[in-house]
């Protein structure tokens, strides 16, 4: 009988070790980007809500405050400058951020390829975000001046938001720029409005520039400052909810676009009404009535393109009604659709001259900006989260009660909040036209001004739905495989 002997495999020693693979300092894998900004927006999402309530709660009771800092400096606790930090983490940390998730997501699905220099974008992400949020910081510390409170952050801190809009822009002309000659019009969508995002925060920071070197007059900033805003209103944050509606829904209800001709005849006025319409706001006798009579009829025909998509997406959905009565990415939206077409209505009524005089300046205009950010286009960028999230973490997952509470409890809070906001506008205008003094006036619009602190408080809820949604499809999800389809089946999709 043989003895068999069982010899030990000698330990390798430290030098005989195969190296260990090293991770990249900057990720580069498919999707990264586009999950690193969709949780950027969420997290957004939620101090954005929190700042917005706590404006409102302001407005109801009053509170002014200054702590002293390092070097002289003051840290002042006011309304405008809580006013200020939530309409720039509205605008820049929560739909901005869902913007780029969307221009990351939407560009290799519609083309069959992968994104071109993906780690760039990861920066970008970086150096958008740390540049938000000093810039939040900053509008407590720093005077404001004439900005309006999209332009009221330092120069130097605006080019660091221009920079990460830049290598966004220049990441997604890279990859799509010799397919934008086909008809992807949510490619068309996204590129006018990633250039239009990025020449206005060039305008931005060289207005902050020339304002600290030359002194300019405060009626030149604040003019250039406000159109600068309603720009960013009407071509950056309005053309991403075009482009994530003419994607999401498509590919939602499983059936192509109804029109390509309606889709192209909605870009095009559009684009020739979007940055006239901003000339609109600069009501002041030294700019000629021309331009703002321009400006105003322009906001009054943007109700155009949003008809036609209406129509257009309506048809597309058709024979999947009963999609609409869940919680997926077509009830998004659907009411995004709806809160899109109503604040056209509003923007073409508020251009008209008698009104825009009655309620400039009020309430008024808060009611319609949360109609258009926390309605309009926050349902866009939920119809994309909904729709997107399973796919970029592999995982089965959507339409669950945390989407439902997400979808009415921005409806609900959107529409009641706006509504709110807008009879305090009307009722200020009224009580100010009596020549009432600013105690009585406070007065008289407290009441809209609690309906709005409610109303907005839901609005947050369903932010922080988003977030827990979000947690629990990472954490709970089942994995799933879906797969990236090809310049074809793009096509086919309806793009």
């Amino acid at each position: 009988m043989t003895r068999q002997v069982t010899v030990n495999p000698k330990k390798l020693r430290p030098y005989d070790e195969p190296p260990k693979r090293r991770r990249a300092l900057i990720p580069g894998g498919p999707d990264t980007a586009a999950t690193g900004f969709l949780v950027a927006a969420a997290l957004w999402l939620a101090v954005s809500t929190g700042l917005g309530v706590l404006a409102i709660a302001l407005r109801i009771i009053p509170f002014d405050s200054s702590f002293p800092l390092l070097f002289g400096l003051e840290f002042t606790f006011s309304e405008r400058r809580v006013d200020a930090a939530f309409i720039n983490a509205t605008v820049y940390g929560w739909l901005t951020n869902a913007g780029f998730a969307a221009v990351a997501f939407m560009t290799p699905r519609l083309l069959g390829k992968r994104i071109v220099a993906e780690p760039l974008l990861n920066l970008a992400l970086v150096i958008w975000n740390m540049s938000l949020a000093a810039g939040l910081a900053s509008l407590y510390v720093f005077a404001l001046g004439p900005h309006a409170p999209l332009t009221a952050m330092s120069w130097l801190l605006t080019g660091g938001l221009a920079t990460g809009a830049l290598i966004v822009t220049g990441v997604f002309v890279l990859t799509a720029g010799t397919a934008l000659r086909s008809s992807y019009i949510s490619l068309w969508f996204a590129g006018v409005a990633l250039l239009g995002l990025l020449g206005l925060l060039g305008l931005n920071a060289g207005l902050g520039l020339l304002s600290f070197v030359l002194d300019l007059p405060e009626l030149t900033t604040a003019l250039v400052s406000v159109f600068i805003g309603q720009a960013l209103m009407a071509l950056w944050l309005l053309g991403m909810a075009y482009a994530t509606l003419y994607y999401v829904v498509p590919r939602a209800v499983g059936q192509p676009l109804a029109s390509g001709g309606l889709a192209l005849l909605a870009w095009l006025s559009w684009l020739a009404l979007a940055p006239v319409s901003a000339l609109a706001v600069l009501t002041d006798a030294s700019v000629p009535f021309l331009i703002t009579s321009l400006g105003a009829v322009a906001a009054m025909l943007l109700f155009v393109p949003a008809a036609l998509t209406v129509v257009n997406l309506a048809l597309t959905m058709q024979g999947r009604w009963s999609l609409l009565f869940g919680a997926g990415a077509t009830a998004f939206a659907a009411v995004s659709l709806a809160f899109l077409l109503g604040v056209s209505l509003l923007q073409a009524i508020g251009s008209l001259r008698l009104v825009h005089v009655a309620v400039a300046r009020t309430e008024w205009e808060t009611g319609v900006f949360i109609w258009a950010t926390y309605g309009a286009f926050t349902l866009a960028a939920f119809a994309l989260a909904e729709h997107a999230l399973p796919r970029i973490l592999r995982r089965a997952w959507g339409g669950g009660l945390l989407s439902s509470a997400q979808l009415w409890l921005a409806f609900s809070g959107a529409t009641i909040a706006g509504l709110a906001l807008m009879g305090a506008g009307m009722a200020e205008s009224s009580l100010l036209s009596q020549g009432v003094v600013a105690d009585a006036l406070g007065a008289g619009v407290a009441p809209y001004r609690v309906v709005a602190f409610l109303g907005f408080g839901m609005v947050a809820l369903a932010g922080l739905a988003m977030v827990v949604n979000l947690f629990l499809l990472y954490t709970s999800g089942e994995p799933a495989e879906y797969a990236v389809p090809d310049a074809s089946a793009a096509v086919a999709a309806g793009h």
